[in-house]
Parts: structure tokens; sequence; C-alpha cells
């Protein structure tokens, strides 16, 4: 794996190879309790259109596949729920600048006045008549992490994982019609990264923890990575300052469990470094899968004799769980294709049991 810090290289790669996928990855949480998940993906890795594609061998690459999903939730609780893959025609990501819409979702970044700028404008409807519109605004100030990279086994450009804005201020309006309507004024903290790799996620690793939890003055973010029965574990307390601790390799996870798809995964991961001491427990599933689940969570955090205690948002995958055809109903529920809608999708009521 390669890890950057990068706002000039938060642009479109080139994914010749079948298999590759790449998605740029937006959260937020406000200060009143809600939280928002946006993810745009040039190359859905999830689609069952891809899958089938990559298996055919047909000529398709990545950008035939561009999609969006949306994510919001209330205390845990979701909200509003899409994910949507379109044609390509109704897509486009810039190889220039930071910058990519589908449909008529769209995000562009910019740096002004040495702040970097993020607006993600969202408009996006459901089969079922939910729908979400909304502009946010991701604001930083000009740090950036810093050009550490870490290898494993493998080719060092398997995955690129971009930590662009570990932690900055992210405001905006959000309006939910639906079964429920909600007017959000959204004001708090906000993360950014982009992703991608040149290969399907399964040939790169078998399983994947990552996260953000933030403090008041500082933010920690994780990833353990087990590749090929060899783990990497890496996790940084990066402060407001600018200043970034890394946590040595003792990271340990517990309190493992099935959930109703047979996904195993830890509830409870456990950090030490010099001076440092922080224990994660996910508190709540609020998206759960055959192969993907996301948590929010509570961490506390022991720094020079202090306790402080923040919240964040953790998420797993087991990728090559994605390929098996066992599951494919249950991801045809949840994923809008182009053209016709599934049958769930289009009833209110089932279609939010899937959530």
């Amino acid at each position: 794996m390669k890890i950057i810090s990068s706002f000039s290289e938060d642009t479109q790669s080139d994914k010749p190879k079948p298999g590759s996928y790449e998605w740029w990855y937006f959260d937020a949480r406000s200060d009143d309790g809600y939280s928002v998940v946006i993810i745009f993906y040039d190359g859905n890795p999830f689609s069952r259109r891809y899958i089938r594609s990559i298996e055919m061998n047909d000529g398709k690459t990545a950008s035939d596949f561009p999609a969006i999903s949306v994510s919001v939730y209330k205390k845990g609780k979701p909200l509003f729920y899409s994910f949507e893959e379109f044609s390509v025609e109704n897509a486009s990501f810039s190889g220039i600048e930071p910058k990519g819409a589908t449909g008529l979702n769209s995000f562009e970044g910019r740096i002004e006045d040495d702040e970097i700028t993020y607006e993600v404008i969202l408009n996006q409807k459901v089969a079922n008549g939910d729908k979400l519109i909304g502009k946010l605004c991701f604001k930083s100030g000009p740090f950036e992490f810093g050009n550490q990279t870490a290898e494993l086994q493998g080719n060092l450009d398997d995955h690129t994982w971009n930590l662009v804005m570990p932690a900055c201020n992210a405001s905006g309006h959000l309006e939910i019609t639906g079964l429920k309507n909600y007017s959000i004024q959204f004001e708090g903290i906000g993360y950014h990264d982009h992703n991608y790799g040149h290969e399907p996620m399964k040939e790169s690793f078998d399983e994947w923890y990552w996260g953000r939890y933030h403090l008041q003055n500082d933010t920690l973010i994780y990833y353990l990575m087990n590749q090929h029965n060899r783990w990497n574990k890496k996790a940084w307390l990066i402060n407001k300052s600018g200043t970034v601790s890394e946590f040595d390799d003792d990271i340990q996870i517990t309190d493992t469990g099935l959930n109703s798809f047979g996904l195993l995964s830890a509830r409870k991961i456990e950090f030490s470094g010099p001076r440092l001491k922080a224990v994660l427990q996910k508190d709540s599933v609020i998206d759960n899968g055959p192969f993907y689940q996301r948590f929010e969570g509570r961490m506390l955090l022991e720094k020079d004799y202090e306790i402080q205690e923040g919240r964040g948002i953790s998420e797993y995958i087991r990728p090559e769980r994605i390929y098996n055809k066992l599951f494919w109903p249950l991801v045809n529920m949840r994923i809008r294709y182009p053209g016709k809608p599934n049958w769930v999708q289009r009833n209110p009521r089932l279609y939010r049991w899937t959530w």
C-alpha cells in the first residue's frame, strides 16, 4: 500500500486494467448528532455488472461503472440511503483537478487563501420516492499529512490511500424527503480521502479495518490490513497544530463476532504508543452486509496522562465475499443499476428494511 496526503494528487488516476477501482470518500459528523457518508466511484468494486464484465473479459474498464453512495444518519439510525450506478455518459472525473460528478451529484476541490475547500453537491432520488438535495462544504487549513509511504507484501501500487483532509470543518444544508422529512442545517467536523487500486481488491488484501475518530484537538486515523495472512497495522494521532504521533505496531483487535450474514469482525481495537494509549469501541452498526460493515463508536485516549473522549466512524471489508453469488440478490436490492430499478427499491417499506 502507498499512503500519501496530497491535494494535487486528488485527481482521477489511470486504470487500464479490468478490476481497477477508485473512490473519493467524504464523511462528516454534526454537532447535534447527524452524520453523513458520501462516496463517488470511478469503478464501483461492489457492482454485479462490473464483476460479470471482469469474468467475461469484455474489455470494459473501471470508468464504465461509475456510481455514488450516500448515507445520512441521526444518532446511529439511518434517515436516507442511496447507492446508484450510472451509465458512463452520465458521469465524469477530472485527471487534472479534484473534480467529479455522477448524475446530478458532484464534488470539486480548490485552494483559496491557503485553505483547501471541497464543495459537495447532492441531488439524489431513490426509486421509492425518497430524495436528498443539498450542499456540504469541507474546509481546512494548508496542513497536509505528509508524503508518508508504507509498503506491504506485493506491489507498491496495489492500493493507494490519499489522506487529503484528515480533519476539517464541515458545514451546509441537507433536505431529505421521504417517510419523514428533514431539514438539516449541518455544522461539524469532516474528513476526506481518496483510494484507488489497479487490481480487484480481493487480490490485494483479505480484510481491512479503517476509521477516523475526532477529539477536541486531535484526530485518530488507522488502518489494519490483512494481506494474505500478513497483518500490517498503522495508526496516527494528528493534532490541529499539524504534529503527527504514530502508534507502534502494538494494535490489538478484540471482541469479534459474526453478523447475520456470517461476516466475522471485531468491535474493539486497542492502540498503544509512546505516551499514548487508545481504546476504540464500535458502539453501533450503521451499515451491515455480507462483506462490508460501517460503525459509529467512541474512543478513549490517554495522552500525556490525560484522558479524552471522542467519536467517529469505522469500517470493515472482506472483499473476496463480494464475488460470492449467494449474496448477489441482497446486493441487487441495494444498488440501483442503469435501467429499471429492482422491485424492492420501488417499495418504500421493503427498501428501507434493506438499510
